[in-house]
């Protein structure tokens, strides 16, 4: 049979492969398309199942207890997270500070699980220096007796703002106390204790960064405030308050959740995920020598925080935030 080419002819062929392969891509993409679907489906089924973003949520709050003074989750407040296709975990938070009786919102915890860890706390307002620098009472490796490093015109400034104010203080003391013996030392004053530096062996049982001068001497911040527990999966949570009626709970939980994470995590998820560093010396420090603090971060008005400045024990006092009144009188 003979058939005749021309253009015509030309032009339909090449109109019908060109939507035969059309179709052929669209079903391709329509087919990875579903296929990622329910690749993400099964991720995304199988990671609220497991509840990893409950775990990370509840380490990373610890670890922002014991090296972020008087920062803090609200309870009832949204958590965000969620899976990427490589499983890389992101979740975050919103971060207070408990100024007087009422939490003010201050940042964001932002947490990235995966290749690149990342454990960041986003600040509304821009932080230039520490607002809480901590000086111990004596050098560890002498035992020489050290000072505070004085930040002038702390006590000035709570001096002239008005007395119906509430403010957010931290100090350091000339001596070591018991969590027990720093609660009853602040007794006397109408204030609210937050959070306690805890000497852990810094610079005698491990080296850590450290600064100051040959009269005063400075280490990152590790500290004891309240206990927190969770059930077996996480989904259950408690924190207790830093009140004598739960110092000793409040110890043994501390120490429960250090033992938990040297026993149950790696030490990469807990120095680059947590930033938690030494842990195990810390904990094997606690252990054998007890809990030993050296100041603390206090918050009420602002004519109880001046009646500080007369306490010989206290010393290179630190102002943080201020709010207006919201105290309960007695």
């Amino acid at each position: 049979m003979n058939m005749e080419w021309n253009k015509d002819k030309e032009k339909k062929i090449l109109l019908k492969y060109r939507f035969t392969l059309t179709m052929k891509i669209i079903r391709i993409i329509a087919a990875t398309l579903f296929f990622f679907w329910l690749y993400m489906l099964v991720v995304s089924i199988s990671y609220d199942a497991l509840g990893l973003d409950k775990k990370h949520l509840f380490y990373s709050r610890v670890a922002m207890d014991w090296t972020q003074p008087n920062l803090q989750e609200d309870f009832g407040s949204i958590d965000s997270s969620e899976i990427t296709p490589f499983l890389t975990q992101k979740m975050s938070y919103p971060v207070y500070k408990m100024i007087g009786k009422e939490m003010e919102l201050v940042g964001t915890k932002k947490l990235v699980k995966g290749i690149f860890p990342k454990n960041d706390t986003e600040y509304f307002k821009p932080k230039t220096e520490s607002e809480h620098d901590f000086y111990l009472p004596e050098h560890p490796k002498t035992g020489n007796k050290l000072e505070a490093n004085e930040r002038p015109g702390v006590w000035t400034k709570l001096e002239k703002v008005h007395e119906g104010t509430v403010a957010e203080l931290s100090f350091s003391t000339k001596k070591y106390m018991t969590p027990e013996e720093m609660l009853e030392f602040l007794k006397p004053y109408d204030l609210d204790v937050l959070w306690m530096p805890l000497y852990t062996g810094e610079l005698k049982e491990f080296e850590e960064s450290s600064w100051g001068s040959n009269d005063s001497l400075s280490v990152a911040p590790f500290g004891f405030t309240g206990g927190r527990e969770a059930d077996n999966r996480y989904r259950s949570q408690s924190k207790y308050g830093l009140e004598e009626k739960f110092t000793a709970l409040n110890r043994k939980l501390m120490l429960r959740q250090m033992k938990n994470l040297l026993e149950n995590e790696s030490t990469s998820y807990r120095e680059n995920f947590l930033g938690l560093s030494h842990l195990e010396e810390r904990y094997n420090y606690l252990i054998k020598e007890g809990f030993q603090v050296y100041g603390a971060v206090v918050t009420g008005p602002v004519k109880e925080l001046l009646k500080l400045k007369e306490n010989e024990q206290i010393q290179g006092a630190d102002l943080g935030e201020m709010a207006y009144w919201n105290w309960s009188e007695e």
